[in-house]
């Protein structure tokens, strides 16, 4: 089966979203009644029949919704991280999203254990970046809202059968691209679904074994349903079961050699630095499988030194929080995840969040609470000579002046330290607070985000920015996927067609260069399809590149066509 042993406080978790939810109803973190037909109809008029409308903030296009559907909201978003861990998001940040959706309700979260506690924190799927959650909750709320116009007996006998189930999940429009299916599969029935979220690992688990045995496959998997797909990987896991009965894991030894990296498997796939260990780290290091140039990234390093404020700036896919880690562990010498902290400014995020106060208590009175930078300073001052990097995700989502403000000054470069210590809006009388000279402050800003507001002057006066490119054109690129193994026809294919493709997009009036499209699209990770391939191409453009440039040109499909042609040759 397979139930692994480090999914076990996950599963455990989504039985209980299945009882209290699917069948009951009710809610994950209250007694209320929460997933109804009404609720997901609220989150559908709000937010999928909204998804063109300005502004594009999840809580903008919820800020009519009934307090009941916001709620449930961040029900879905607890549900989502159960199971996927994305790179630089901890089970904190987690947390913090799930706190945020439901307080748009105008209520705390409730304290439940079971539901938030270290379960969120569990790696049980990795992935290194997600760009199309938004995506992920259109079919989330969709599908909830036809489930819940199921009667309860038919509701029970889809869940009492897997494949009866995956049937009508697969049946919901847009099913076959979304992680969530998967997702949604492995949660309910993980006898019978893996811990994969894409058809083509899965489709390379069986065609790998299958050679191993000397087996030939009977179909093309390439063509097959998914449900066939995953029938013929549980067919592959019940026959090892035999010989491994304590646990298969197909992402472990002996397994993963078997599909992954098959046509050389005796080349180990480039491991990515996890901060987990205090490795040393040199400019040597952070060099390694980038694509920006050495003279680029010494020139970042050399200003946040200098300016200790930076800010990184492109389109999508650029491989900006990727660049983000490496820029701090290379000032701190390590990697090392505690002088590290990393947040995501949103429009509802404030000064009591990123600084200081009050705060509701269970004693029915209020607190005042220190915000995750005031924290942040407070370490960094016990170790006065060590470098603290702070990272603040889409850092131009939120009204700056308000969550920063007196701090405008505090974090110039020449105005750090106790000399120019001042009192706080909340502090007491006496308190004083001052920036420490060792923090380093990198913004990360999505050029590609229609809805963002021009990024506040006087915040552009504190900061130094760079401008990060997409990189087909790189000799760095092109070096990477060979050394992956990825065939040179189909290398030159995505430099030419993407470079043919970001062309249009810089000479289109209405788009402009912060709308093309980035390299890391196209870099093949450890948590999805491997080996890279055609079928890996496809599945990048089918899910990825179209459906991004399709909303780009929403009134020109044919042109969209001729673009993705470029990919498709």
């Amino acid at each position: 089966m397979s139930r692994l042993k480090r999914a076990e406080a996950v599963l455990a978790a989504a039985e209980q979203w299945k009882k209290r939810c699917l069948l009951g109803g009710g809610s994950v973190f209250t007694d209320e009644k929460l997933w109804t037909s009404e609720n997901f109809e609220q989150l559908r008029e709000h937010y999928v029949k909204n998804l063109n409308a300005e502004p594009e903030s999840y809580h903008d296009k919820l800020e009519r919704a009934s307090p009941a559907a916001k709620c449930l909201w961040a029900e879905m978003t607890w549900v989502l991280y159960l199971i996927v861990s994305i790179d630089g998001l901890k089970r904190q940040n987690k947390l913090d999203h799930i706190k945020q959706a439901w307080e748009w309700s105008g209520e705390d979260l409730p304290n439940s254990d079971w539901a938030l506690g270290d379960v969120l924190g569990q790696k049980v799927v990795k992935l290194s970046f997600y760009d199309h959650k938004w995506r992920e909750f259109v079919f989330f709320v969709n599908t909830m809202g036809d489930w819940f116009s199921l009667l309860y007996k038919q509701q029970k006998e889809a869940l009492s059968d897997p494949w009866k189930f995956a049937a009508w999940l697969d049946a919901r429009e847009g099913s076959d691209k979304r992680l969530l299916r998967h997702i949604f599969l492995f949660l309910l029935f993980p006898a019978s679904f893996e811990p994969i979220v894409s058809k083509e690992p899965k489709r390379h688990i069986i065609e790998g074994f299958h050679k191993k045995w000397k087996k030939e496959a009977d179909v093309d998997y390439r063509k097959c349903t998914m449900i066939e797909v995953d029938q013929a990987v549980l067919k592959v896991r019940e026959r090892l079961e035999k010989k491994y009965p304590d646990e298969v894991d197909f992402y472990v030894s002996p397994f993963q050699e078997v599909w992954r990296n098959k046509d050389k498997p005796d080349k180990k796939p480039i491991p990515e630095p996890d901060g987990r260990e205090n490795k040393t780290y040199d400019l040597k290091s952070a060099l390694k499988n980038i694509f920006a140039s050495d003279e680029q990234f010494e020139g970042i390093l050399d200003s946040i030194k200098r300016r200790k404020n930076l800010i990184l700036q492109g389109p999508p896919g650029v491989g900006k929080t990727f660049i983000a880690r490496r820029i701090a562990w290379c000032l701190i010498g390590r990697e090392d995840p505690d002088p590290v902290e990393m947040v995501q400014f949103h429009q509802s995020y404030a000064y009591e969040d990123f600084v200081q106060g009050w705060r509701p208590n269970e004693q029915g009175g209020f607190t005042r609470k220190n915000g995750v930078f005031f924290e942040f300073c407070e370490r960094a001052e016990q170790k006065p000579d060590a470098p603290f990097v702070f990272i603040i995700d889409e850092i131009n989502r939120g009204n700056l002046s308000r969550i920063f403000g007196e701090l405008l000054m505090l974090i110039e470069a020449d105005k750090r330290g106790s000399d120019y210590e001042i009192p706080l809006t909340y502090s007491n009388s006496g308190e004083r607070f001052s920036v420490p000279e060792n923090v380093h402050i990198l913004g990360l800003m999505n050029t590609a985000d229609r809805s963002l507001a021009m990024v506040d002057y006087a915040l552009r006066r504190r900061f130094a920015f760079e401008e990060l490119r997409p990189a087909f054109d790189t000799d760095k690129f092109r070096d990477y996927l060979l050394e992956r193994d990825v065939d040179e026809t189909l290398v030159q294919r995505i430099i030419d067609g993407m470079s043919e493709i970001n062309e249009h997009i810089r000479d289109e009036k209405e788009l402009g260069a912060g709308f093309e499209v980035g390299h890391s699209y196209f870099v093949p990770d450890e948590g999805a399809e491997d080996p890279p391939d055609e079928y890996w191409l496809e599945n990048v453009i089918s899910t990825q590149i179209e459906p991004l440039l399709r909303e780009y040109w929403f009134d020109h499909p044919e042109k969209v066509d001729d673009l993705l042609a470029l990919l498709r040759q």
